[in-house]
């Protein structure tokens, strides 16, 4: 990945830290304050899972586990191999803990207030210990001391999930960046190429985060087209219409509902409702769902997600056997009538010969007779 001649100059390390360093403040600049932040670090962090899982031996598309955490059904692998879609499980599950560590990384609410019955404790734990590793005292300066504290982690075989979590919040304690910044974690230097050696390690670690950065401002772009195109599709509206404000809280929420809506805007159901529809009508929004209630928008450019999606249940949100369906009788289908048996031809009389059993009977009657004296004798 590098020469030697390129690991050994500092001048070569010290370019690369500060392309690295200029990178991030850009896109720290840039977001801090930004109306679309919230949005932003959703669809980043579904970005950065997908890289680490991939860096992990798992396939993850972002698209189907936004749909997952959002409580949606997803469709079945389009595959006949059952052990493909046990991969797709198992790629599922590493992707949940994968975020499920960024966001105890980013949370800032008391231990005590965790779920017991939940991961959040457990993750809690490990991104602490990570974030403690890589702030703590006497490393020198702050890039290159996170990168020889991300690297000392590595070397003892600690959870790798755990420190790439870590490494945004990080950034913002020892006070590079102002903003948590997800898409920044150095997945350069977990790459099977990567060099594992001190300076070959730090060339990685400022390749990664000036590459990082740079992904993470394109996908600032990209909302912000999404949010400015929506806001020329719903055209010029009186000065009370709530559309407008519609179209920035649908910018700011990765995925929005009715009843969310009208809990922001305090207006009805019915009304959020509609507003949602109207949006949809113009190309202001797109629905991902794919069900006639509790459905959820989200800007053009997500409708990924339902194509991720198994949509509603066939048989509605009912559990148990599907309803009998009864089919009219006229449509219903009738077995064919047995064929009558055919009618015995009729049969000539017979003509029967007597004289045989008259003859018979006599010879009977003549020998119970005798034996009936000779009883009456003794």
């Amino acid at each position: 990945m590098f020469s030697a001649a390129e690991k050994a100059d500092p001048a070569v390390r010290a370019a690369a830290l500060e392309r690295a360093t200029l990178a991030v403040a850009r896109l720290d600049a840039i977001l801090d304050g930004h109306p679309l932040l919230p949005a932003w670090q959703h669809w980043v962090r579904l970005e950065a899972v997908r890289i680490h899982a991939g860096l992990d031996g798992h396939r993850v598309d972002p698209q189907r586990l936004a749909a997952f955490l959002e409580g949606l059904r997803l469709r079945a692998p389009d595959t006949p191999a059952h052990h493909e879609r046990g991969a797709d499980l198992d790629a599922l599950s590493h992707a949940l803990r994968l975020y499920g560590l960024m966001l105890a990384a980013a949370d800032r609410r008391p231990e005590r207030d965790l779920d017991a019955g939940t991961d959040a404790p457990e993750h809690r734990g490990l991104t602490e210990d990570a974030l403690s590793a890589l702030t703590r005292p006497g490393l020198g300066a702050r890039l290159p001391a996170l990168a020889r504290a991300m690297r000392m982690w590595i070397v003892d075989d600690r959870p790798r999930g755990a420190v790439r979590a870590a490494l945004p919040a990080a950034l913002r304690t020892t006070g590079v960046t102002r903003t948590l910044l997800p898409i920044l974690a150095g997945a350069d230097t977990l790459r099977p190429d990567s060099p594992t050696d001190a300076d070959g390690w730090m060339l990685a670690f400022g390749y990664s985060l000036e590459r990082e950065a740079a992904d993470g401002l394109a996908i600032l772009r990209r909302l912000e087209h999404a949010w400015r195109g929506a806001r020329a599709a719903i055209g010029p509206r009186r000065s009370n219409s709530r559309l407008p404000a519609a179209v920035d809280l649908l910018a700011a929420m990765p995925l929005l509902g009715p009843t969310r809506l009208a809990s922001l805007l305090g207006c009805s159901l019915r009304g959020a409702g509609m507003m949602m529809e109207e949006l949809v009508a113009c190309g202001a929004a797109v629905e991902v769902t794919g069900r006639g209630s509790h459905r959820l928008y989200g800007l053009p450019g997500t409708e990924g997600i339902r194509g991720a999606t198994a949509g509603p249940r066939r048989y509605g949100h009912r559990r148990g056997r599907p309803p009998k369906i009864l089919v009219p009788e006229p449509l219903a289908a009738t077995e064919p009538s047995p064929p009558s048996p055919p009618m015995p031809a009729r049969l000539e009389r017979l003509e029967v010969d007597y004289a045989a059993l008259d003859a018979l009977l006599a010879d009977t009657s003549r020998v119970v007779e005798r034996v009936q004296r000779l009883l009456r004798s003794r």
